[in-house]
């Protein structure tokens, strides 16, 4: 079920991140629901994840973030992607997100991307696995 509820946000994010790359906008904002995140997040086939300091799996105003580097020491092209949210104690106390109080990160990975230690996969590897999603 997931993967049809999914499809036509996969297939945007495929068209921004992948197949229309060089014609994309620097940064693409998309605004859901907890449910959308969740649905995405089983589409693309993502591991396993636990969010620290928080006991929902998609909190309320989460985010994934996906992020393109470039390596130019191995002169590559590196996808990253974070789940950014709030924990339990900044939701239920209203805080204002700040450098001192930030938001909490956890990096996530995608079963046909894996990552290094840093948390980057090959674009390659990325391509493929949001190509076959977009299907």
């Amino acid at each position: 079920v997931a993967q049809n509820v999914a499809k036509p946000l996969v297939k945007y994010i495929d068209n921004a991140l992948v197949t229309e790359r060089a014609k994309a906008p620097k940064i693409t904002v998309l605004v859901g629901h907890d449910s959308n995140i969740a649905s995405l997040l089983t589409a693309l086939d993502f591991k396993p994840y636990q969010l620290h300091d928080q006991n929902e799996r998609t909190p309320i105003g989460g985010k994934i973030v996906f992020q393109r580097w470039h390596d130019s020491n191995a002169n590559r092209d590196l996808m990253k992607i974070e789940y950014v949210y709030q924990s339990s104690q900044q939701l239920r106390n209203a805080d204002v997100l700040t450098l001192k109080s930030p938001a909490q990160r956890v990096t996530l990975e995608l079963k046909g991307c894996p990552i290094d230690a840093d948390g980057f996969c090959p674009i390659d590897k990325f391509d493929s696995v949001l190509n076959e999603a977009a299907k």
